[in-house]
């Protein structure tokens, strides 16, 4: 097989890599030569298995072995940053490795499949960044973290697509051209100012913030409806187009003011949230630790201190490889 060095890496060989990798490093693997017949096996193996290393060298841990080295472009020589501290349970954990792995797959493929957003982007921002624009009509977007938006402006319409992430939009009044937001299948068309949009794992939600909008899902052949200031809906595949729901206006907004506000919710959610400002990897570990009920309001401009608050408030352990990994349990 011929494989050229820009072709992109299946999910499925980076999952291995990642696997094979968390194996090795955490002296589970007891010989190698299982490894050596997977790296030349497959040309992408190999140079998977390089930008796993790659992705461990960039935390500051480990050094290419002679196996893959010729399969990686050798980085600049840098400093690499001390650890400043780090638990480590008293007993072997057996989950670390492969908790370790998917962490490293993560971080791998999501560089990976960054590119494309760029391609179709005309705003976006990075993991942990908040960035507010002006559009040509006077509109304000205030973008949240890993958030993209295409601008398709015309004499008759103002049309904004929501590539992924979370927006909160500021709508100048202009009774000539419709503003709308395309996200995920559906649409919303502002019948005043200010509304949110974020893009989720399995639906997209809308909150209104000031006056009302019009969702419609699916955008081409659903029924619309109103949603009024202080209601949010949810539209996606598996269960259409929700009712409008009341929600805390001030708690939807908070983000803007670089906080999370949670009342009752289970940690793994409060976790999730937070992970999606940093440039790494939290998991919970374990069904009992996840569902631990949390309330709060919590920084997003550091995360990982807030996770670190959480820890200690909820009296539960973590291993953290620098502050890029981090895995919290009982």
């Amino acid at each position: 097989m011929t494989v050229t060095a820009d072709q992109p890496i299946p999910k499925d060989i980076a999952d291995a890599a990642a696997r094979w990798f968390a194996d090795r490093d955490s002296g589970l693997m007891k010989d190698e030569k299982a490894l050596r017949a997977w790296l030349a096996s497959d040309p992408r193996h190999a140079r998977a298995f390089a930008q796993m290393e790659a992705v461990w060298w960039e935390l500051g841990d480990v050094r290419a072995s002679c196996d893959v080295r010729a399969s990686l472009a050798q980085p600049p020589r840098r400093q690499r940053p001390s650890r400043r501290w780090q638990l480590t349970p008293a007993k072997p954990r057996l989950w670390i490795p492969g908790a370790v792995a998917a962490g490293l797959a993560i971080l791998a493929i999501g560089g990976m499949q960054d590119w494309p957003t760029r391609l179709r982007a005309d705003v976006m921002t990075a993991t942990g960044e908040r960035r507010t624009v002006a559009l040509p009509d006077g509109t304000l977007v205030q973008l949240n973290t890993h958030s993209a938006v295409a601008l398709d402006f015309a004499d008759n319409r103002r049309l904004v697509r929501l590539i992924r992430g979370e927006a909160l939009f500021v709508v100048a009044p202009d009774a000539r051209r419709p503003f709308t937001v395309e996200a995920d299948g559906g649409s919303t068309t502002a019948l005043g100012t200010r509304f949110l949009v974020r893009e989720q794992t399995d639906d997209t939600r809308v909150t209104v913030t000031e006056h009302s909008v019009r969702v419609i899902y699916p955008r081409n052949e659903g029924k619309g409806i109103k949603v009024e200031e202080g209601q949010s809906v949810s539209y996606g595949p598996a269960h259409g187009l929700t009712a409008p729901a009341q929600v805390r206006v001030a708690d939807a907004l908070a983000w803007t003011q670089g906080s999370l506000v949670f009342e009752d919710r289970p940690l793994s959610e409060v976790v999730a949230e937070l992970e999606r400002y940093h440039p790494g990897y939290f998991r919970v570990i374990g069904a009992d630790t996840q569902k631990r009920r949390v309330s709060g309001v919590f920084s997003i401009d550091d995360p990982v201190s807030s996770l670190r608050k959480l820890q200690q408030s909820l009296g539960l352990r973590s291993t953290r490889i620098i502050d890029r990994l981090i895995f919290l349990y009982m």
